[in-house]
């Protein structure tokens, strides 16, 4: 009779369901141990993410506001601008660029806007497409040297509309720009710089602040602070 042979390799199911029991508990272990590093690094470069949006915006405004000429003047929105006077502070900013166009600048979007050169209709840019939280230029030809139609009735038209980044920019979060004079600035008088404050928020309500930065921008020409009315509204009737 052949003997049974105890001392063959491998291992019992009972060894391998123990390793396996062992492998988990040091597993577990170890994510405890790295899951709030993990969360930490993640964390931290969400926070350079939203930083580099807010210092690329900043730069940005910098580079289209300096060329600013004739006159500068703020609003509390930028969507109620039509036969409104200027505010000390606001979140749409409005400009004559060296191309003779006056331009506005803000984060609150627009509604549906007619485009037009003239009385020359070039279609129109819907506003789902421009909501808030994105950096907004929109263009006017000047009627006179400080006055255009920012509508005709209750239409919003402009000579053209964009947004300064794409979507993707912006990485889910939402960005909000406030322009303010330097202090003790006065109407109809001259200014060298404007001060921004850029934040950006996780959620649309501007309530979780991600990042945000406080910045100067300075004038290359010598413009006066703008508080009476420009953007006229155009009545259609007869």
């Amino acid at each position: 009779m052949k003997k049974r042979n105890r001392n063959r390799a491998g291992t019992t199911l009972v060894e391998t369901i123990v390793a396996m029991l062992l492998f988990s508990i040091l597993m577990t272990m170890v994510l405890q141990i790295l899951s709030p590093a993990a969360k930490m690094f993640v964390r931290i470069q969400k926070l350079q993410f939203a930083q580099g949006i807010v210092d690329n915006t900043i730069q940005q405004l910098q580079s289209l506001v300096r060329e600013a000429t004739g006159y500068v003047k703020l609003y509390t929105d930028g969507v109620h601008l039509a036969d409104q006077p200027g505010a000390d502070s606001g979140r749409a900013l409005e400009f004559v660029n060296e191309y003779d166009y006056i331009v506005v600048l803000s984060t609150d979007g627009c509604p549906d806007t007619d485009l037009c050169r003239g009385e020359l209709s070039l279609g129109s840019v819907a506003g789902a497409d421009l909501g808030s939280g994105r950096l907004l230029t929109r263009y006017y030809s000047r009627e006179t040297p400080e006055h255009y139609f920012f509508q005709k009735d209750t239409q919003p038209v402009a000579r053209a509309v964009s947004n300064v980044f794409p979507d993707g920019y912006y990485m889910g979060n939402y960005l909000e720009v406030i322009f303010s004079y330097p202090p003790g600035q006065a109407a109809d008088q001259p200014i060298s710089y404007l001060e921004i404050e850029v934040n950006l928020y996780e959620d649309e309500a501007r309530t979780r602040l991600a990042a945000g930065e406080r910045a100067v921008v300075d004038l290359q020409y010598l413009v006066t602070r703008k508080d009476a009315v420009t953007a006229e509204t155009k009545s259609l009737a007869p």
